[in-house]
């Protein structure tokens, strides 16, 4: 007869690093500033920290809308007023 195989042995999970936490990279600020400012120029919605005290704003409202956006309106504003 073949041996039972253990229960447990293989089925436990350690309690130090998990895989999810390994691969973590740290940004510096000007990555993620870098970040930002890419997302901001496809169109997305990016939130600023404005000052130490941890006040936040909309990068449209900030640095206004991306290049993309700006021909899109000047369009619109153009074909309305024929």
């Amino acid at each position: 007869m073949a041996k039972k195989k253990r229960m447990g042995k293989s089925n436990k999970t350690s309690q130090g690093l998990r895989r999810s936490s390994i691969g973590v990279r740290m940004l510096t600020p000007m990555q993620r500033l870098r970040n930002q400012q890419e997302a901001w120029l496809k169109g997305k919605r990016v939130m600023l920290v404005i000052d130490a005290a941890g006040h936040k704003a909309e990068a449209q409202t900030v640095w206004g809308l991306p290049p993309m956006l700006r021909k899109k309106v000047t369009n619109a504003e153009s074909k309305g007023t024929e």
